[in-house]
């Protein structure tokens, strides 16, 4: 990390604000986004629409599956956007890299973390995995032990609950957003453009679609860079982390010299 190219003003920002910034970031860098997603999310998007076209029985598996397909498309987000907020060119190769090296603390993390989402039986599940909030954040950005990715996780949430209600709160929001644009512009695709009709069904009759599986695993990079705002947020206001990149800047630059 380069304290000197920081490309953000690292300061205490809202939740809106967070998420206008995370867009921001995408809208600055839509290339690299994009390649991103071509690369991570839309394999599984092609499988899980695959299983939904030809058979009716796999509803409940993709379903079962959501959980775990959800935060493993995070995570290369989480470090794209992480190095795009100190670099402006960052390779996609680099970025699976990354996730490659830390992939064992990381699966780590997220079967604890899996585990507390299922012991709240899905109604309570935000609460329970509350502690578990910035588990891929510390695995893959702070790249400690899992013990330790645990124990700092559950530090910042508890420390910042507001903040971490408002990740799980806007992980569930976004998803079933992603759920209703991607059902809405693939029966347009389907029913007035082609004049197909409905041939996958309607999620309004409470069919899995594979426009329902499109728009939720679709959103899951934009819910990636926008939790990890939310943790540099977190460590801004518990842990100061914006006077901590200005002081390593600045010793930086005295060892530098002129």
């Amino acid at each position: 990390m380069n304290p000197h190219a920081c490309r953000v003003v690292l300061r205490p920002r809202g939740p809106l604000e967070v998420f206008d910034l995370a867009v921001r970031l995408i809208r600055a860098h839509p290339g690299v986004w994009l390649r991103l997603v071509v690369a991570t999310a839309l394999p599984p998007i092609l499988v899980g629409s695959v299983i939904c076209a030809l058979t009716d029985e796999a509803d409940l598996l993709l379903l079962m599956a959501f959980p775990v397909a959800a935060p493993l498309l995070q995570a290369p987000a989480t470090v794209l956007a992480g190095r795009l907020l100190f670099s402006s060119e960052v390779r996609i190769r680099d970025v699976l890299q990354e996730v490659g090296r830390r992939g064992g603390t990381l699966l780590g993390g997220l079967f604890v973390w899996l585990i507390a989402w299922t012991l709240g039986c899905g109604l309570f599940s935000w609460l329970t995995a509350l502690p578990l909030t910035w588990v891929a954040e510390a695995a893959l950005l702070e790249q400690v032990g899992l013990s330790r990715v645990l124990r700092r996780s559950s530090s910042l949430a508890l420390a910042n609950i507001g903040v971490a209600v408002t990740a799980s709160v806007t992980w569930v929001a976004l998803t079933l957003w992603g759920v209703v644009v991607g059902e809405a512009l693939g029966q347009g695709i389907t029913g007035t453009v082609l004049q197909l009709g409905e041939p996958f069904g309607n999620a309004t009759d409470f069919v899995l679609t594979p426009w329902v599986v499109a728009g939720a695993l679709g959103v899951q990079p934009l819910y990636g860079a926008y939790r990890l705002l939310l943790y540099v947020d977190a460590r801004t206001r518990n842990e100061g982390w914006d006077l901590q990149v200005a002081l390593r800047a600045a010793a930086l630059a005295a060892t530098e010299g002129p």
